[in-house]
């Protein structure tokens, strides 16, 4: 009795597809989050933990900058201002209350967040570039001069004041691997909400304005209400990422993380990683907090290698690091499918000359 061999057959929809490159990091950077963990020091994780956070900064932050084109310099006051009141919301609560749970804190915290965001673009409806640049600037000032003073909201420094993990849903999240995975499927939703607003007519009426706002207000789209409405979902990302990392480190962080100086560090991984790509973004954030500590054995400067980053990012121009790999990856695959067409062409084009050469006289 013969068996026939059987072979397994892709479904039709899938026949002869491909991944794209986007595709493939997002599965290889599943396939390492659900690994590596279980085999390097907590150490490791709760910095990869804070990548994820400072990515979800990031996207909040590629909103303003590459699809409003406006360039915001208040990115730390308003990640320190989500991480403080969040933090205050779930030590005290609010007017002598018990302290409350993650969830009404963390809308605590990423709302103060949108609207500081949101109110600061408001002005901005007849200026840009250096203007708005400067504004954002003075909230920045603002926020160190006055929130983050006052110690009975931040906690105060040296201070023994705990702030908990969450618990959702009566699950807790006590473990540095446990508030891994937590931020890390935080940072996917995230990075989906993103991409479904990028493709929908609200994402591309906030390009649109950006590409010509003579053009879009002719189609009857508002530049200054889609401004806003840009510096709105950058704050609400922004605030989301400040909520979830105010119990990450069990205690109120230090001022010094949330300066003018820090703003800076946050512009400069969009413009090293360009704003195209969302596995870009958030690859250069969890880079630039793994690599100051992997560096310090080696006595590297990581200012220095920071500035060169920042320096061929912007000589890439606004599709940054990310942005140019994968213009490389598809010319590739451009030609390689083009080499492919040309083949097959040949072959069809080769048993006809025999045929022609014996019919010819």
């Amino acid at each position: 009795m013969s068996s026939s061999p059987t072979s397994l057959r892709l479904p039709a929809g899938l026949s002869g597809y491909r991944p794209t490159p986007q595709v493939m990091g997002v599965v290889v950077l599943a396939l390492a989050i659900g690994i590596v963990p279980h085999f390097v020091r907590e150490y490791w994780i709760f910095l990869s933990t804070a990548g994820f956070l400072t990515a979800i900064t990031v996207m909040g932050l590629a909103v303003i900058i590459g699809w409003a084109g406006q360039v915001t310099l208040a990115g730390a006051a308003l990640l320190g201002t989500s991480v403080y009141i969040t933090g205050y919301l779930l030590r005290e609560g609010l007017a002598g209350s018990a302290p409350w749970p993650f969830i009404p804190a963390m809308i605590g915290g990423v709302a103060c967040a949108t609207v500081l965001s949101a109110l600061v673009a408001i002005p901005t409806a007849k200026f840009s570039g250096i203007y708005v640049m400067v504004l954002t600037m003075g909230l920045q000032v603002t926020m160190e001069r006055t929130l983050f003073t006052y110690t009975w909201i931040t906690g105060g420094a040296g201070a023994d004041v705990r702030v908990p993990r969450p618990k959702v849903f009566g699950f807790h999240f006590n473990t540095d691997t446990r508030y891994f995975y937590l931020s890390f499927v935080v940072m996917v939703i995230a990075g989906v909400l993103m991409h479904s607003l990028r493709r929908s007519r609200h994402g591309r009426a906030i390009h649109l304005v950006r590409t010509d706002r003579q053009a879009a207000a002719a189609v009857g789209i508002s530049p200054w209400r889609y401004r806003v409405i840009a510096f709105a979902v950058g704050g609400f990302l922004i605030g989301i990422a400040g909520a979830f990392t105010a119990p990450l480190y069990e205690s109120p962080p230090a001022l010094t993380q949330y300066i003018l100086f820090q703003s800076l560090f946050l512009l400069a991984i969009p413009v090293v990683a360009g704003t195209q790509t969302i596995v870009g973004l958030a690859s250069v954030a969890v880079a630039f907090q793994i690599l100051p500590a992997a560096l310090q054995s080696h006595r590297l400067s990581v200012y220095l290698l920071g500035g060169a980053g920042l320096i061929g990012g912007t000589l890439l121009g606004p599709r940054g690091m990310a942005g140019t790999l994968l213009d490389v990856l598809q010319q590739r695959r451009d030609v390689a499918r083009l080499r492919q067409v040309a083949g097959a062409d040949e072959e069809t084009e080769a048993p006809s000359r025999p045929a022609e050469s014996r019919e010819s006289p």
